[in-house]
């Protein structure tokens, strides 16, 4: 009966902190972050939303699947591939926005760096737009495929309506925070599922370092993520989000026992300088493979 009793009490005690009370459970540590998981895959993880598919779509786990999320800088994957399909040759040379870049700067939007008016190649914005998250490298793609962010806006809800992302709409190329832009871990999933059949997508994504002729790069999940190293395989890329309405966001693709999975996570508590929530959530959520 006492045993009963204390039962009783630790289970009251665990459910009030919110760390869940299971009938088994195994750890997945990192660093002094410990995820529990029962038998049945049940996560605790600090996103509020989050979806891990294999690659051929099947979803494994779901998180507030559908529900209407901000994007923040995850809407720069699908102007990263509507560049590439619009954009094949690499090495074409533009100049890049001026007037927007201006602004974007007295925004202080996170930016690669480039320069307004100065000519870059396809190759160089791509890189700079998923590896440090450039919003001058998106409007400056963005007025390249469609004259103006606003026109390939349009673009972008046609690609979405495509592909079948039935949760989104776009307002811009970079993912600032809009009343009307929004979107679900669901359909961030299937852009990413798309994504990832272009050779050349694939590449940008998976690149941690891009050292060019005139511009070097280097990714902000590989720069903040440590190790990618997971107990059976490692995370291979992804691209980082966060704005204070979204919170901590994350799209990556691990290789675990030779096969890929995809991960998309949003939500996370923290911001820039703070701990990376969403990528311990990835780390232990692949880890629970």
């Amino acid at each position: 009966m006492k045993t009963s009793v204390k039962l009783l009490l630790i289970s009251l005690l665990l459910a009030s902190i919110g760390l869940g009370y299971y009938t088994y459970q195994k750890n997945v540590s990192l660093g002094s972050e410990v995820l529990k998981i029962d038998a049945n895959q049940t996560l605790n993880i600090y996103s509020k939303q989050a979806m891990l598919q294999k690659v051929n779509g099947e979803t494994i786990f779901e998180k507030g699947a559908d529900e209407k999320i901000k994007p923040a800088s995850l809407a720069k994957i699908m102007t990263a591939i509507l560049a590439i399909e619009n954009l094949p040759d690499l090495q074409q040379e533009m100049m890049t926005d001026g007037e927007r870049i201006n602004w974007l700067y007295s925004e202080e939007a996170s930016v690669a760096g480039f320069l307004p008016n100065v000519p870059v190649t396809v190759e160089e914005l791509l890189f700079g737009l998923m590896l440090p998250s450039g919003a001058d490298a998106a409007v400056s793609l963005s007025k390249a495929v469609s004259g103006s962010d606003e026109a390939f806006t349009e673009v972008m809800n046609q690609k979405a309506k495509e592909l079948n992302m039935t949760q989104t709409h776009f307002t811009n190329s970079y993912g600032t925070e809009s009343a009307e832009q929004y979107s679900t871990v669901s359909d961030l999933a299937k852009l990413l599922q798309h994504a990832l059949q272009n050779d050349t997508f694939y590449r940008v994504f998976t690149t941690p370092y891009y050292n060019g002729k005139n511009y070097s790069f280097e990714s902000s999940l590989f720069k903040k993520l440590g190790s990618p190293d997971l107990k059976k395989g490692r995370i291979v890329g992804g691209k980082t989000g966060y704005t204070d309405e979204a919170g901590l966001c994350l799209a990556t693709i691990a290789e675990i026992d030779g096969k890929e999975y995809l991960l998309i996570t949003v939500g996370a508590k923290g911001n820039h300088d703070s701990k990376q929530f969403n990528m311990i959530d990835a780390k232990n959520i692949y880890n629970s493979l």
